[in-house]
């Protein structure tokens, strides 16, 4: 249990990394920050894999090689991977949501500016013609005698 959380202590400390990493470039060089944090995971599994290989096992405990590189090693990427392809799936989505979202209300703007444009167009022309009819009753009142 302790390899799954230390290897999701090396997955964030990559995640933030690039975070930061980011934020001293000009424009950002790393776009998918969930699939880049999962490089020093990788680095660090081999490194452990190699040190569990390499040496021999503890002699108190009855393992195998094999057995300690799926326990240790495997499963813990394993987990960790599938991890961070939800969270970047699942963060794709919501962006998507986001962008309907935003698109539906720029749409109703619209038709709000449109319907407003017209009322004001019906006003206008309304004015319009009221003052015309007032002019014409001015006319026709100086035109008598």
């Amino acid at each position: 249990m302790g390899a799954i959380f230390f290897y999701i202590f090396v997955y964030f400390i990559g995640y933030y990394g690039s975070a930061i990493f980011n934020m001293f470039t000009v424009r950002p060089l790393i776009t998918n920050r969930f699939m880049a944090a999962l490089v020093p995971v990788v680095a660090v599994a081999i490194a452990h894999g190699y040190m569990i290989v390499t040496k021999p096992p503890p002699a108190s405990q009855d393992i195998t090689v094999e057995s300690a590189m799926f326990t240790y090693v495997v499963m813990p990427v394993i987990i960790v991977s599938l991890g961070a392809v939800y969270f970047m799936w699942n963060s794709r989505r919501s962006e998507e949501e986001e962008t309907n979202d935003t698109n539906q209300e720029a749409e109703e703007d619209t038709d709000l500016n449109t319907e407003n444009t017209e009322s004001e167009e019906v006003a206008v022309s309304s004015e319009t013609n009221s003052a015309e009819s007032e002019q014409s009753n001015d006319d026709k009142k100086d035109k008598t005698p």
